[in-house]
C-alpha cells in the first residue's frame, strides 16, 4: 500500500467512525501522487477523484448527485476550508475539507487509541511511520496503545533494517557493516538523523556510543574496526603504557571527538569479540585489515599482538612463538617451556588461525615436541622397551615432527620449526643404533617375541587364530604403514564404529616387527605365509589360504586373501570382497591396501593429512566388516621414514638396505646375518641404514628397508564393532601420551599424595563390575592427614553420598585416581587426556564421571563438570571442600 491510500484511508476510517453515513468527503493533500481510483473502508466504496481548482470539485460533485444514492465519492483536493465557496462547502461532509492530522493518520494504523506522550520528543515519527506503512500493514496492538518502543521498533526495522528498538551489540555491529547502512541514513532528514545517533547513544549500551560517534565523524566503516583497536589500546598491559596511552587519545579523531574511558574501550573490544565468535569470520577480514590499517594510523602497529583479531596480530604472536621455541632449542628448562606453552596458547587463541588450519596444527604439533624434549630420554632400554616405546611414544612424536615440513610463512618460524626437527632427528638417530644393537643381539638370539613384541611370521599363529575363533574375522594389511600415520589415521576410531581392545593378559597392543630388510617381499611374504619367507602376491594367497593354524578354525570355507587390484572396481568395493566379508561362514577375510605404500613415491609439494575418509575404498572396506560384526586385526608388512633433508649414499639400487658385498660398512649403516634376515638378493647377510637422514636411491616422499624403529615396528591392533564383546579383551585407554594432551607439568619435590595401604581391606562390589578396567591394581586410598583425598574418602558426607549412589558409585581406589588426575593438571584435563591418565577408554570415561558426579555434587553443586563441546572436565576443589567440610573449605 502505498503511503498517500494508507494515509487517506487512515484519514477516511476516521471520518467514517462519526459520519457513517457520509457520501462526499474532502480531504487536503498537496499532490495527486499515489492515489488509487478507489479506496474501501469500512464495508463502504468510495471513489476517488483528485480535484485541483473549484471548478473540478463542483463537476465531480454534480456527477455524484447524478448517480446512485450507494455511490461515495472521496475528494482530494490541495485546497483549504477558506478557498471553498459556500455552494460546495455546503455539498460536503461536515461542509468543510478535513485537514489530515499525522497522529490522527497514525493511530487507526496500529489499531491504538492513544499514544505514548514521550513520543512527542519526536514530531517527526508520525508522518515517517505513516510513510512506512507502504513496507506492509502495521500488526494491530493489542493494548490499543502505541508507545515508545513499538514506534523505534517499527522505524528501526522498516527505515534501517534494525530488529528492535534497542539494538544489541551484536546486531549494531554487524548493521554497520552493510554497505547499505549509508544510503539508509541519507535518506532519513537531518533532524531523524539526529534523534537516531542520539538514541543510539542513549539506549544502546557502550556500542551505541560507539556507532553514534563514528556515524557522526563519517566513518560507519570504522566502528567493527575501532572496536577492534580498543582490544589493544585498553588491554591492561603494563608494555607500551604510556604509548597506548597518547593513542587513545589520536583515537578521538575517528569518533568526532568523543573521549573514549577505559572501561568504555574494553566493553567496545568484548563486543567485538563476541561478533568475531558469531559471525563467520572470514566475512570480517575487511574490518579486521582495516582495524590494522587504524592502528598503523595511530602508530601502535607493533601492539596489534594484544589483540586476538587483528590479522597483524596474529603474526606478531607467531613472531613471540618462535622465538620462545627457539630459546627452548636453545637451553631446554621449565621456564622457558613455560613461555613456549603460553605463547602457543596465545597463537591458537587467535580468531584468525581458524582460517589457516595447517598453520595451527604446526604450532600444536610444535608445542607438543617441545613438551617431549623436556622428558626423560630413552637410556639404557632394551628391544621390547624400545618396541613399545615407539608404539607409545616414539609414533607421536614422528607424526607431530613431520607435520613440521613445509614450515611456515613467516621466515622466522619456519627456521625454528627447522631447528626443532634436526633437534628431533638427533634424538631419533641416537635411539634408532641403539635399537640396532639391541636389533643385533636379538636376532643372533633368536628371541624377537618379547613383551609387546611380535614377528610377523608368527601373527597366523599367535594372534588370528584364538580371534577368528571368537568372531568372523579380517585381516587388514596396510602396505607401508608405520605406527605413526596408523595413529593420525584411526585417531578417532568411534567415529566409524570401532573400538580398539586389548588382550587383558598383555594389558596393551600388540606391536608388528618386520624382517630384515623392511621390503614387502620378504615381510608381507613372511606375514601372510606365516613364515620366514620371500614371496608375490599369488604365493601369498596361496599360502594364507593354506595355512593350518587358520584352517583348522576355518569350518568350509578356507581363508579368503585379496590383493590391492582385487579391492575395487568401478562401483566401489568390489562384489566379491563385500560377499566374503558378509559371508559368516568365511571365517577370516585378509585384504591388502596400498595406499601407503603407493604414496612413498608420489609427489612431494603434497602436504599429506591422514584420514580415513581421503583413502578410496577404506572405509567402504571398513564398514562392510563393521556391518558383518567382524573382528578386525589391522596391521602391515613394514614401516617406513619420511624424506626430511636427507643425503644419498651410494651403493644399492633399493632405498634404505643393500648387500654387503657393495661396499664397506659406514656410519648410519648395520649388519645383520641370519636370524630373521630373509633377503630379496639371497644370502643370510644384509646391511640396512638406521640413521633414518640416509637412504641409498633418489629422493622420495619416503623410505624404508633399514632398521630404524619407524621401519621395523608396525601396528598390530585389533578392533570390535560397538555392541560386540570378546571374552580376555578389553577396551583400550587412549594411546596418547601425556605430553601430546597435556602441558608441561612441573614436578614438585615431594611427589603429591603418595599412594599407601590402607588399614582396612575394602570390599569388592560384587553386583557392579568395576569401571576401572586397569592393567594393573589400582593403589588403594592412602590414610594421611595430609592426604584431602583420603580426608574426602573419610568424611561422613561422602560416606552418606557413596550409599545413596548404591551400586553405580565408584570404589575408593577409582575415586582417587580420578581425583589425583586431575587435581595434578590444576583441576582441567581434557577428555582423552583424563582417559589416558585413568586407563580408560574415552567411551567408557563418561560412565564414570557420571558415577563420579553423583556422588561429588551434592545437590547439584558444580564439583564435578565436564563440557561436551570442548571435551573438558573440570574439578572445583574449594567447592569439594565446602560441600564436604574438609579442612581448609568452610562449611556448606
Amino acid at each position: 500500500m502505498a503511503a498517500a491510500t494508507a494515509q487517506i484511508q487512515a484519514q477516511l476510517d476516521a471520518i467514517l467512525r462519526d459520519e457513517p453515513q457520509a457520501r462526499a468527503v474532502a480531504i487536503r493533500q498537496e499532490s495527486a501522487q499515489g492515489l488509487p481510483e478507489a479506496i474501501s473502508v469500512r464495508g463502504k466504496q468510495f471513489a476517488v477523484r483528485w480535484c485541483e481548482s473549484r471548478l473540478a470539485l463542483r463537476e465531480a460533485l454534480g456527477q455524484l448527485e447524478q448517480s446512485s444514492e450507494d455511490s461515495r465519492l472521496l475528494l482530494v483536493t490541495s485546497l483549504a476550508d477558506t478557498e471553498l465557496p459556500a455552494d460546495i462547502a455546503a455539498r460536503l461532509t461536515r461542509a468543510r475539507v478535513f485537514q489530515a492530522r499525522e497522529w490522527d493518520v497514525l493511530r487507526p494504523l496500529f489499531g491504538a487509541v492513544s499514544v505514548d506522550a514521550r513520543l512527542g520528543k519526536y514530531p517527526w515519527m508520525a508522518q515517517v511511520l505513516i510513510d512506512l506503512s507502504a513496507q506492509g500493514a502495521y500488526t494491530e496492538l493489542p493494548s490499543r496503545f502505541l508507545d515508545l518502543d513499538t514506534a523505534w521498533c517499527e522505524f528501526l526495522s522498516r527505515g534501517l533494517q534494525l530488529g528492535s528498538a534497542r539494538p544489541d551489540a551484536l546486531e549494531l555491529l554487524i548493521w554497520t557493516l552493510d554497505a547499505q547502512v549509508e544510503s539508509h541514513l541519507a535518506a532519513l532528514p537531518e533532524p531523524v538523523r539526529d534523534d537516531v545517533l542520539d538514541w543510539f547513544g542513549r539506549e544502546c549500551g557502550t556500542i551505541g556510543t560507539l556507532v553514534a560517534a563514528t556515524l557522526r565523524a563519517g566513518r560507519r566503516m570504522d566502528a567493527v574496526p575501532i572496536a577492534v583497536v580498543c582490544g589493544v589500546l585498553f588491554s591492561g598491559t603494563r608494555s607500551g603504557g604510556g604509548e597506548l596511552g597518547r593513542a587513545a587519545v589520536r583515537l578521538e579523531r575517528y569518533l568526532a571527538d568523543h573521549h573514549v574511558a577505559a572501561q568504555e574501550g574494553r566493553g567496545w573490544a568484548a563486543a567485538a569479540q563476541q561478533l568475531a565468535e558469531s559471525q563467520p569470520i572470514d566475512r570480517l577480514l575487511p574490518a579486521l585489515e582495516r582495524a590494522d590499517a587504524v592502528l598503523a594510523e595511530l602508530k601502535i602497529s607493533e601492539h596489534a599482538g594484544l589483540s586476538p583479531l587483528s590479522p597483524s596480530g596474529l603474526e606478531r604472536r607467531m613472531e613471540v612463538f618462535a622465538d620462545a621455541l627457539s630459546a627452548h632449542l636453545d637451553s631446554p628448562c621449565d621456564a622457558v617451556m613455560h613461555e613456549v606453552e603460553s605463547a602457543a596458547a596465545q597463537v591458537l587463541d587467535h580468531r584468525l588461525i581458524a582460517l589457516q588450519p595447517l598453520r595451527r596444527e604446526r604450532v600444536v604439533m610444535a608445542r607438543r615436541l617441545s613438551r617431549w624434549l623436556m622428558g626423560n630420554p630413552v637410556g639404557t632400554a632394551d628391544y621390547a622397551a624400545l618396541v613399545a616405546w615407539q608404539a607409545d611414544d616414539g609414533a607421536f612424536v614422528d607424526w607431530a615432527r613431520f607435520r613440521l615440513l613445509g614450515g611456515d610463512e613467516d621466515a622466522g618460524v619456519s627456521e625454528a620449526y627447522a631447528r626443532l626437527r634436526q633437534m628431533i632427528a638427533e634424538r631419533r638417530d641416537a635411539t634408532n643404533r641403539q635399537f640396532a644393537d639391541r636389533l643385533a643381539s636379538v636376532n643372533r638370539e633368536g628371541n624377537w617375541k618379547q613383551g609387546r613384541a611380535l614377528p610377523l611370521e608368527q601373527a597366523l599363529d599367535t594372534l588370528l587364530p584364538p580371534l577368528m575363533t571368537a568372531h568372523p574375522a579380517l585381516l587388514l594389511v596396510m602396505d607401508g604403514l608405520s605406527l605413526s600415520i596408523f595413529r593420525e589415521l584411526l585417531a578417532r576410531p568411534e567415529q566409524a564404529g570401532w573400538r580398539e581392545v586389548i588382550d587383558e593378559r598383555l594389558g596393551a597392543t600388540w606391536v608388528g616387527v618386520a624382517t630384515l630388510p623392511t621390503v614387502t617381499e620378504s615381510s608381507r611374504g613372511s606375514l601372510l605365509c606365516g613364515s620366514l619367507r620371500l614371496a608375490v602376491a599369488a604365493q601369498e594367497k596361496t599360502a594364507f589360504s593354506a595355512h593350518p593354524a587358520l584352517l583348522q578354525r576355518s569350518g568350509k570355507k578356507p581363508p579368503k586373501l585379496f590383493h590391492k587390484a582385487e579391492l575395487l572396481d568401478e562401483a566401489g568395493l568390489s562384489a566379491p570382497l563385500r560377499e566374503a566379508i558378509a559371508d559368516p561362514n568365511q571365517r577370516v577375510v585378509g585384504a591388502v591396501y596400498n595406499a601407503v605404500d603407493d604414496h612413498l613415491s608420489g609427489p612431494e609439494q603434497l602436504h599429506q593429512c591422514w584420514q580415513a575418509e581421503q583413502l578410496r575404498g577404506l572405509m567402504p572396506l571398513l564398514r562392510a566388516a563393521r556391518d558383518a560384526r567382524r573382528v578386525l586385526i589391522l596391521t602391515a608388512d613394514h614401516g617406513h621414514v619420511l624424506e626430511d633433508a636427507s643425503r644419498p649414499l651410494k651403493g644399492s639400487d633399493s632405498d634404505r638396505w643393500r648387500t654387503t658385498e657393495s661396499a664397506p660398512l659406514r656410519e648410519g649403516e648395520m649388519a645383520f646375518e641370519g636370524g630373521r634376515v630373509v633377503s630379496p638378493a639371497g644370502g643370510e647377510r644384509v646391511v640396512c641404514l638406521v640413521d633414518e637422514g640416509l637412504r641409498y636411491t633418489g629422493r622420495k616422499n619416503g623410505y624404508h628397508g633399514g632398521a630404524s624403529l619407524q621401519e621395523i615396528c608396525v601396528p598390530m591392533s585389533v578392533f570390535l564393532p560397538f555392541g560386540l564383546e570378546m571374552a580376555g579383551w578389553r577396551d583400550a585407554p587412549p594411546p596418547f601420551p601425556d605430553w601430546w594432551e597435556l602441558p608441561h607439568l612441573v614436578r614438585e619435590s615431594v611427589p603429591l599424595a603418595p599412594p599407601r595401604p590402607i588399614r582396612k581391606k575394602p570390599q569388592n562390589n560384587e553386583k557392579q563390575p568395576s569401571l576401572f578396567a586397569a592393567a594393573e591394581p589400582l593403589p588403594a586410598p592412602a590414610a594421611t592427614d595430609g592426604d584431602w583425598v583420603s580426608g574426602l574418602l573419610a568424611s561422613t558426607t561422602y560416606l552418606a553420598q557413596k550409599q545413596l549412589a548404591a551400586r553405580v558409585a565408584l570404589s575408593d581406589a577409582e575415586m582417587r585416581v580420578l581425583l589425583l588426575a586431575l587435581e595434578e593438571r590444576g583441576g582441567k584435563l581434557g577428555w582423552s587426556a583424563l582417559a589416558q591418565r585413568v586407563k580408560l577408554s574415552e567411551m567408557r570415561l563418561h560412565g564414570a564421571l557420571s558415577a563420579a558426579r553423583r556422588v561429588l555434587n551434592i545437590d547439584q553443586s558444580e564439583v564435578l563438570t565436564w563440557d561436551e563441546t570442548s571435551r573438558t572436565v573440570a574439578l572445583n576443589r574449594k567447592l569439594l571442600e565446602q560441600q564436604f567440610k574438609l579442612a581448609g573449605g568452610g562449611s556448606q
